[in-house]
């Protein structure tokens, strides 16, 4: 057996390496290596667990060569593209962007192949919870007492971030509820523009809120309808009667504001009066009604007549 492989061993082994060459010579004309683009995204490694990264672009692209076949079959996932955060401290630099590949693939290019990025020191503070109406019937209920476990949590975040936040609100969503509620709320951060802000993490992230709802008041402003009564003497005529304020801001429950148009004075009596006259007059205001300044002033001008 041995006698036979150890004859012509030299033509044997080159007939194998020409076979070889040209399986790989077949392969390459059927499967040439090229190249291909990919957007990758980026991220971060070696962040420090007291930092969080405020600037830095999303994606790079990168130029890679392999074979077709890989290339045809390949994505922007099967790559990684990051930026080594080891070591740094706040501020911020323009980093080298580091690629990792899959076997049988080469990198070519990236671009751009350095980025500027931001990094933030992480920061805590401690908050109180509002809470909030929340349904299609707000304004015709308010909340009566009420108590939320925790009343405060904390809220951590970049400083620059933490330095918007405006209120921290615990929704209630008063569609169907009975009067005495008791009920888990997940906790909105609002910015002082209102906005909710989604990149602070707060602790925790629910609190545990009862309470009573009551009928609730709204604000509406309306004239003022000035009430006279009686007559002036004889030969004095009313030139005109002047009301400061005109208008008033009322308040009390929408079932009855929406039905008022005005809101009257106590009446002033005309009888005896010879000359203009000022008099402060109380306003004329329905059971759960309330204002401001419960009174007005009221001018009068007349005239001598014929």
């Amino acid at each position: 057996m041995n006698y036979f492989l150890g004859r012509n061993l030299l033509p044997k082994l080159l007939a194998i390496l020409v076979a070889l060459i040209l399986w790989i010579f077949v392969m390459n004309e059927q499967n040439p290596p090229v190249e291909g683009t990919f957007q990758v995204s980026l991220v971060s490694r070696n962040l420090s667990g007291k930092m969080v990264v405020m600037e830095a672009p999303e994606s790079v692209r990168i130029k890679v060569r392999g074979l077709r076949n890989a290339i045809a079959g390949a994505a922007g996932r099967n790559f990684q593209a990051y930026v080594d955060l080891k070591g740094l401290t706040p501020g911020q630099y323009d980093l080298p962007v580091s690629v990792q590949l899959p076997t049988g693939y080469e990198l070519v290019e990236v671009v751009p192949g350095k980025v500027s990025v931001t990094l933030e020191a992480l920061q805590s503070r401690q908050f109180p919870v509002e809470p909030r109406l929340t349904g299609p019937v707000v304004g015709q209920m308010t909340l009566g007492k009420v108590e939320i476990t925790p009343k405060t949590v904390t809220i951590t975040g970049p400083q620059s971030v933490l330095d918007s936040v405006g209120k921290v609100l615990a929704p209630v969503e008063i569609r169907d509820r009975t009067p005495a509620f008791a009920l888990d709320a997940k906790l909105f951060i609002a910015g002082v523009d209102g906005n909710e802000l989604k990149t602070l993490k707060v602790e925790p992230a629910q609190v545990k809120i009862s309470g009573v709802l009551e009928p609730g008041t709204i604000t509406k402003t309306v004239d003022v309808k000035t009430v006279l009564t009686g007559n002036l003497p004889d030969g004095v005529l009313l030139r005109r009667v002047f009301t400061e304020p005109a208008k008033v801001e009322l308040r009390g429950p929408k079932a009855i504001l929406d039905r008022l148009t005005a809101v009257s004075t106590e009446p002033v009596a005309l009888t005896g009066i010879t000359r203009d006259v000022t008099r402060e007059v109380p306003l004329q205001l329905q059971p759960g009604i309330t204002v401001a300044r419960k009174t007005v002033m009221v001018r009068i001008t007349v005239g001598q007549g014929p």
